[in-house]
């Protein structure tokens, strides 16, 4: 499938979660709005992003979802969450990656920002922290998003 662009509709996604249930993906956005960070355990900048991610799922706005798409086992995926802090809901995509085959993924991470009509907003590549920070004001979080602290570059592509 081609890569989604803004205003594209994002597919009707149903995936397992780490309980082992089914979560509608359509469920996440209808509130008011959602983010989807798809990742791998591998990739050394989806590891550098999830926990960003994580911050900003603390701290988003009412009505709004966070959701990461985890391109893992379940096993791996407990681990890579325990190992990372990570407390933000987590679906996941096994393989043959089909989830990541409807939303065009060309590289992970990708950082998703779905408006509450299920239309795709914004789309991110890759770790940037303007377009972290650009996508966390979108979901109501109080900026600044990274503090002096953080040990993380302005730019890594993924």
């Amino acid at each position: 499938m081609a890569r989604l662009q803004p205003r594209d509709p994002f597919p009707a996604l149903s995936l397992p979660d780490l309980g082992g249930g089914m979560r509608s993906l359509s469920g996440d956005w209808a509130q008011g709005g959602a983010l989807f960070v798809a990742a791998h355990g591998e990739c050394p900048t989806s590891r550098l992003t999830l926990p960003f991610v994580d911050r900003i799922y603390h701290r988003r706005g009412a009505g709004r979802s966070v959701v990461a798409i985890l391109q893992e086992e379940p096993e791996s995926a407990r681990a890579l969450a325990a190992e990372l802090g990570l407390s933000l809901p987590i679906v996941l995509d096994r393989e043959p990656y089909t989830a990541g085959e409807q939303l065009g993924l060309e590289t992970v991470p990708t950082l998703i920002l779905v408006d509450g009509a299920g239309r795709v907003q914004t789309l991110g590549e890759g770790f940037s922290q303007d377009e972290l920070e650009a996508t966390a004001g979108l979901l109501g979080v109080a900026l600044p998003l990274f503090n002096a602290a953080d040990e993380a570059p302005r730019l890594r592509p993924g």
